[in-house]
């Protein structure tokens, strides 16, 4: 085999093993779930923001719906996960929740109940903060799109 194939596979496996190692180190981070609501164990969802708008998804019997609206079950299983993404750092709200968006959240969110509020993004890492019981915490910003999302990006498709 040509000398340069055979350098050019070796830096694919190293590519592939590392991007494996990324992704199982992501998966077993060890860092502590943003709440402790099970996915499976909710049954409201209700999201609202600053100009009225009011989302409300209720699972009846094993299915999500929008009122008497069957609802995106793939969307509304992928929103779910964000009860159990990764805490990345949290500590106690400062006096000033100006400077963390979380002053006049632009995005409410309830799980069964349980208030979460949405505010900006840090500037270094890009990761959101989320103040939920009594503490602000950071997780990746990959929920705030569906959060933002009209009612009928929630409606199942016909």
């Amino acid at each position: 085999m040509d000398r340069r194939l055979l350098i050019n596979l070796a830096l694919l496996l190293a590519v592939c093993v590392l991007g494996l190692l990324v992704w199982l180190s992501q998966q077993s981070s060890g860092l502590p779930s943003l709440t402790n609501l099970q996915p499976e164990s909710i049954t409201l969802i209700e999201i609202s923001d600053l100009s009225d708008r009011h989302i409300q998804l209720e699972r009846k019997d094993h299915t999500w719906h929008i009122g008497n609206e069957p609802a995106n079950q793939p969307r509304i299983q992928q929103l779910l996960q964000l009860c159990q993404t990764p805490s990345l750092e949290r500590f106690d709200p400062p006096a000033d929740l100006h400077p963390f968006g979380l002053e006049t959240p632009p995005i409410m969110m309830k799980l069964n109940g349980e208030s979460l509020a949405f505010g900006n993004t840090d500037p270094v890492n890009g990761w959101r903060y989320v103040h939920y019981t009594d503490q602000i915490h950071l997780i990746a910003d990959g929920f705030y799109h569906h959060l933002s999302a009209p009612r009928e990006a929630w409606l199942e498709s016909p």
